[in-house]
This record gives C-alpha cells, structure tokens and sequence, in this order.
C-alpha cells in the first residue's frame, strides 16, 4: 500500500470514526446480541446451542442494520466532502487513491464498530452461557463484516455518481429498501408465475443480484444450520449440490460485490477528474 493511499484511509477513518451514529451503532449491535441471547435463551437448552440459536436469531436484524449503517457512512462522508475532495484530486494524488483510501477508512471505522459491538455482545453472552459453540457467532461476525464492505463499495459508486449529498442519501435509501426489504418477495413471486424448473432457476440466478441474500446463504451454512437457508438458499443447495459448493461460489460472488462497485467509482472519478 502506497504512502498516500495509507494517508487518505487514515483522514478517512478518523472523520468516520468521529460520528456521533456510528458509536451508538457500536453500543447497539452489543446492545442487541445480548437481547436476542436472552430471547433465543428461553426454556431448556442443552450445552453449545446459545450461539446457534442466538445467530439464527440475530442475522435478520443484522441484515436490516447493517446495510443502512455502511450506505450511510459511503454516501455521507464522501458526498459531503467535496470541498475536500477537490482539493485531494489537486494534490499528487490519483483518483483511484482518493476512491480506495477513503473506502478502506470507511471500512475500517465500520469493521471496528461491527466488531466492537457484536464482540463485546458475544463475549457477555459466552461469559454467562458458557456454550461451546461460539465459533457460529464469529461466522455471523465475518459474515456481518463482508456484507457492510459490500453495501459500502456500493455507497461508493453512488458517491461517485451523485455529487449532491441529498440525492445521493435519497438514492441510498432506495437501494437499501429495493435490496432488504422488497428484492426477495418480489423473486419469489416472480418465481411462483413459472412452473418447474424455471421458477427454480430463476431462484436461483436471483441470488446473484443481491448481496443479502448471499451473505444470509453463506452465514447459515457455514453455521452449520442450512436448514433455513430460504426458498433460494434451498434452490442453490439442490443445484450446487451441498453446503460446501454453496459456500464456495457465494463467496466468490461477494468478493466481486466488493471489488467491481469501487473500481466502477475509481473509474468515474478518474474520468471527471480529466
């Protein structure tokens, strides 16, 4: 890593990590683990399922947060920086530094709230349960950070696209709903018109198209609970074969969630800066 590229990701991560949001984002993720530890706790359990169940339980709120959390930091930091923006693109800087430093700040002060939270939270959990199977929980961890270094290089390209820091929340706001909340409905329904096989692949190549979907697919099987993976999950499994083919290509299809959206942005930054 270059000199200057570590310098713009430093200025980067302290300006993120100075929002007021993004510490009380630490303080609920931990906030949260240790409630859902409570609810996914109740009745009798045997020894090493409170993290099973406390990440079956904790995933469909941490696909909800998370996003939001990662578009907001992009689109905010980085489109209301343009003053600051023009003047890095006036030092010997090129445009794919400024992209890239500011995306690995952003990650950083991201990954440290995500860790910090859903950390602090398990460890409170694994002090009083004392269950075996903590590693499901650090499964959700990673899975959490992957999905926000995705919806983050996303927020990126939108920055990159949309210099007006209004319109480009408002854009993130609308993928953020299309990609959480109504994307999967819309699929399935779409696959029960079809019949047979084309509705099973049309489940299947939707995954492909959002990024939730493919960390919920990766976290469950990794976490050893493929069971509820989905109506799409389940049509990759019977495709692929099993859980690990399934874990294999979406990772494969996340790294590129993360690494096309900011070369995108480098380019469009690169080609406004001529």
């Amino acid at each position: 890593m270059s000199r200057s590229l570590m310098t713009v990701s430093a200025a980067e991560f302290t300006a993120a990590s100075r929002l007021w949001w993004i510490r009380l984002l630490t303080l609920a993720f931990g906030l949260l683990t240790v409630a859902m530890a409570q609810t996914a706790s109740i009745g009798e359990l045997r020894d090493g399922e409170t993290f099973a169940r406390l990440t079956v339980a904790l995933l469909p709120l941490a696909l909800l947060l998370v996003p939001l959390a990662a578009l907001l930091v992009g689109v905010s930091s980085v489109s209301a920086a343009e003053d600051t923006s023009g003047f890095l693109l006036s030092q010997p800087l090129s445009a794919t530094d400024v992209i890239v430093g500011r995306w690995l700040g952003q990650a950083g002060a991201l990954g440290a709230a995500i860790g910090l939270g859903f950390g602090t939270g398990g460890v409170l959990v694994w002090a009083s349960s004392g269950s075996s199977d903590a590693a499901r929980f650090v499964v959700l961890i990673a899975a959490c950070l992957v999905l926000a270094l995705a919806f983050l290089s996303i927020a990126t390209l939108v920055a990159a696209k949309i210099s007006n820091r209004g319109s480009a929340i408002g854009v993130a706001a609308f993928i953020w709903f299309v990609l959480v909340l109504l994307y999967d409905a819309a699929a399935l329904t779409a696959a029960l018109w079809l019949t047979g096989r084309q509705g099973a692949r049309l489940l299947f190549a939707s995954v492909f198209a959002n990024v939730v979907d493919l960390v919920r697919i990766l976290t469950l099987t990794l976490a050893g609970t493929p069971h509820i993976l989905g109506a799409a999950g389940e049509s990759w499994t019977r495709a692929l074969g099993g859980p690990a083919p399934v874990a294999a290509l979406a990772a494969a299809v996340l790294i590129a969630w993360i690494v096309v959206p900011v070369a995108i942005a480098a380019r469009v930054a690169a080609g406004g800066d001529q």
